[in-house]
């Protein structure tokens, strides 16, 4: 059975069955079709009857809608049985050392491996987005993030996120507030830089399926480096959006976007405008992209 089968099998069955029922030929409804300006070729008409092929793009769900007509039929009797084919693409491999510019790689593995969670090779982040928020500090006091990922290799449960943190912090970030799954699991690797949060879906995600979920991450008043919102990427990512909201009373001095990659920094000054910004990449990674800021005061 090929690929198509199981998901335009529906479609299949019941083109097949209206064309022999209304006695139909598919030269008879290319003609009527093209009659129609929706002309179609013979080729594709006999590989949606035998199911090796289902209509995709507007033109084909077009000419599906005239086919409805032509057999008398109520709009969606037919497009109501196709399925989306999920198509996965490349998987380009993760390049971790490459991302954040450290030997990390060797403690991500040993911290996955103690939480038995999945190989993070096998997800692909479709897109994300970060929302900081400032209080009257000038800190980052908390993020929301959500992120649309998709299966790359089999069915996934679960997600692994990890974070980098100060050497000298005594504590790390809290996931709280999960929409779409739950913390499962979380470990600091003894070295103390690597942290782990594991993210349960509430639906298991099929190979080519996407799953979506939201999660805040809090920050405790002694966590140092609190004036940054960064992201950092293994492989290339379809789309990241960073957006730091600050609070009225502490509108910083300066602030600047800057992204790492290949271990080279480039930075750009930014200006604020409504007290708030936004950076967003396409196609980015791997590596690191961010936004900085800071007070005069504070030099």
């Amino acid at each position: 059975m090929n690929e198509m089968d199981s998901s335009a099998g529906g479609f299949a069955d019941e083109f097949r069955a209206l064309v022999e029922e209304r006695g139909i030929t598919l030269t008879s409804l290319q003609r009527r079709l093209t009659d129609r300006g929706n002309p179609v070729s013979m080729a594709t008409l006999s590989y949606w009857r035998s199911g090796d092929r289902q209509p995709e793009g507007v033109l084909s769900l077009s000419a599906i809608e005239d086919i409805e007509d032509i057999f008398g039929l109520h709009r969606g009797h037919l497009t109501g049985l196709i399925r989306p084919v999920p198509r996965i693409g490349r998987k380009p491999e993760p390049e971790l050392k490459q991302t954040f510019a450290l030997n990390i790689d060797q403690e991500i593995e040993e911290t996955a491996q103690a939480l038995g969670t999945v190989a993070q090779s096998g997800i692909r982040d479709l897109s994300v987005s970060l929302v900081g928020y400032v209080d009257a500090h000038g800190d980052l006091d908390r993020v929301v993030t959500r992120a649309l990922v998709q299966s790359m290799e089999g069915t996934i449960a679960e997600v692994p996120l990890y974070d980098l943190a100060p050497f000298d912090a005594p504590e790390t970030k809290s996931v709280t507030e999960v929409i779409g799954g739950r913390v499962d699991r979380s470990l600091r690797h003894p070295l103390g830089r690597v942290v782990c949060d594991v993210i349960a879906f509430d639906d298991p995600i099929p190979v080519g399926g996407t799953g979506l979920i939201e999660f805040t991450e809090s920050f405790p008043v002694a966590y140092p480096d609190r004036r940054a919102l960064w992201h950092g990427v293994d492989r290339p990512n379809r789309q990241i959006l960073l957006w730091v909201r600050f609070h009225p009373d502490a509108v910083p001095d300066w602030c600047e976007e800057y992204t790492v990659v290949d271990e080279q920094e480039t930075v750009r000054m930014r200006t604020i405008a409504s007290g708030a910004i936004h950076v967003a990449r396409f196609g980015f990674g791997p590596g690191i992209v961010g936004i900085r800021w800071g007070f005069d005061a504070d030099s």
